[in-house]
């Protein structure tokens, strides 16, 4: 292994309070275990003709020209970052080196975000020159549409010497932070906190509540459709919305059908460049939209007019402080007694790399038929995160390419494959006019999902009542039993406890169990009967206390 040392200097530095932006990526790598969607990795090539003197020239004006490269952040309650006006960065040189070697080398370890510089660069040469470098990014320092900037004006860099020049000096976070501090932000982010309190109280807590229908692991599929490339344009046409909203609409309308949840909720990562002088800026921005969304019984165009209007009220609040926001969705869980499980993310990618067209005429459907035999499927590499289902739009121009990762307990292969074909197959149904929802299953082969017996729908939530019970089973020592009853689900307890300490161990333990709440009530009794299956016999014990725990109303 070689290396490349590059000096850099910026045009300033200094420290003060991190951005909202920051701040969200520093509570989830928190809350994170193993997975690695905290480093961000891209591979530029190398034009013929290019030495290791022109890579390192421009990482020199890349690092001048960020300041979220030359940015370290010490977490805390008052977290800081601190930009450094000078530098080195050292890139490792390896001979031969593939793009997944590489890419373990430097996305492979988590960054010390607090000491180390959050980019870290690979070369691989052939017989000593280079023809490829990768470059992996902290979260904390880009987001994905920051990823694309940086990759695109490196590459423009190591193709031009001419562009080998910092320029005028754009939004940097330093300077998104100052903005952040002022009262109208301010203001809109303590308006985005009332808008998740709202949406919390009234959706599911999660889309995939439903038995496991394969053994725990994950996998990511990818599909390319030259067929959906040529029926889109008239779709977004037709309806007013972009392809984004089409396509994550068809997706929410899949998942709608596919879980039998008629009121249904995801998150789409929205990407917050609205401001002027933000589609160029380097740094993480993005963050969670919370896009609730109803089937409705009408059609697939309907429910696409529906998740445009959701989506355009959801990015308005999707800048928030994060820190913030848990208080929040505790104290929505405790009135609830759920847990929102964020188990449903779409990611439109591909939105900043590519010119997307609307056409108002009918495509071709010969054609479109005849690029269905052209689709493409295959597995990508491994990847894990945190989530039951990542739907991404990769690409929406002259082809779609669609990526789906999950959570095999829940979408096992053959459905991952299912589900991105029941896509392509909704987008190209719609070419010949709006399809009705009640044809979805039939035209696409994705179908409700079988619960069987056991299974109650309690405020906006499929509930398993024998996860309630494993549950409490989980909180308590002893004796317990879970009934579902007139409406509610009600525990009965004989161990000397109080409603309210019963209603925190279960919310405690709620993260991760889709299919469970907490119950509606606890009573505690005195002493066990004798069959803990007859609710009678628990109805007849001495009653010591009974509530339902809910800070509001302990009784």
């Amino acid at each position: 292994m070689g290396q490349l040392e590059v000096e850099f200097t910026g045009s300033r530095e200094g420290s003060g309070p991190v951005t909202l932006g920051q701040a969200n990526v520093l509570e989830w790598i928190g809350a994170q275990e193993q997975e690695r969607s905290d480093i961000l990795c891209r591979f530029v090539p190398v034009p013929e003709g290019i030495g290791l003197e022109d890579v390192r020239e421009s990482l020199v004006v890349l690092l001048a020209r960020h300041e979220s490269l030359r940015t370290t952040v010490q977490p805390g309650p008052r977290a800081v970052q601190t930009v450094a006006r000078s530098g080195t960065l050292v890139a490792e040189i390896h001979e031969g080196d593939s793009e997944p070697a590489l890419r373990e080398r430097i996305a492979g370890t988590r960054f010390d975000f607090g000491r180390d510089l959050p980019l870290r660069v690979a070369i691989s040469t052939r017989d000593g020159v280079p023809h490829v470098v990768a470059l992996a990014l902290s979260h904390l320092a880009a987001d994905f549409a920051s990823m694309e900037l940086l990759a695109g004006q490196f590459g423009r860099m190591l193709a031009d010497p001419a562009a080998r020049s910092a320029g005028a000096v754009s939004v940097q976070p330093l300077d998104q932070a100052e903005h952040e501090s002022q009262p109208p932000a301010r203001r809109r982010a303590e308006s985005a906190l009332r808008f998740w309190e709202t949406q919390l109280r009234r959706m599911p807590q999660a889309m995939f509540s439903h038995p496991p229908l394969g053994p725990a692991g994950c996998r990511e599929g990818y599909l390319k459709s030259r067929a959906a490339g040529l029926v889109l344009p008239s779709l977004v046409a037709r309806t007013g919305v972009s392809h984004s909203t089409v396509l994550l609409a068809m997706a929410a309308t899949l998942l709608a059908v596919r879980t039998g949840n008629p009121l249904g909720a995801l998150v789409s990562i929205c990407g917050n460049r609205f401001r002027p002088g933000m589609t160029s800026y380097v740094g993480t921005i993005a963050q969670d939209a919370l896009v609730p969304f109803e089937l409705g019984s009408s059609t697939v165009d309907d429910v696409v007019r529906g998740v445009r209007l959701a989506t355009m009220n959801a990015y308005r609040y999707s800048q928030f402080d994060a820190r913030r926001l848990w208080p929040v969705m505790d104290a929505v869980a405790d009135e609830r007694g759920t847990r929102f499980q964020r188990d449903c993310v779409f990611n439109d990618v591909g939105a900043h790399q590519e010119d997307r067209v609307a056409d108002s005429a009918a495509p071709d459907l010969v054609e479109v038929t005849a690029a269905l035999a052209d689709t493409g499927f295959q597995w990508l590499p491994a990847s894990s995160y945190p989530v039951a289902c990542y739907f991404t739009v990769i690409r929406a121009g002259r082809d779609v390419e669609l990526a789906l990762y999950g959570d095999t307990r829940y979408l096992p292969e053959a459905g991952i494959e299912a589900f991105l074909r029941g896509v392509e197959a909704l987008v190209v149904a719609s070419a010949e006019g709006p399809v009705p929802v009640a044809d979805v299953a039939a035209l696409t082969g994705i179908r409700p999902v079988e619960r069987g017996a056991g299974w109650v729908y309690r405020d906006a939530c499929w509930v398993e009542v024998a996860a309630v019970q494993r549950l409490l089973d989980d909180v308590v020592s002893g004796p317990a039993r879970v009934f579902d009853h007139d409406g509610e689900v009600v525990a009965y307890v004989a161990e000397p406890v109080t409603p309210r300490e019963l209603h925190l161990r279960c919310l405690a333990a709620l993260p991760g169990r889709y299919t469970t709440v907490a119950p509606n009530r606890y009573v505690v009794v005195s002493r066990a009967p004798l069959d803990l299956t007859d609710r009678a016999a628990w109805t007849a014990q001495p009653v010591v206390a009974a509530g339902t725990g809910r800070s509001a109303g302990i009784a």
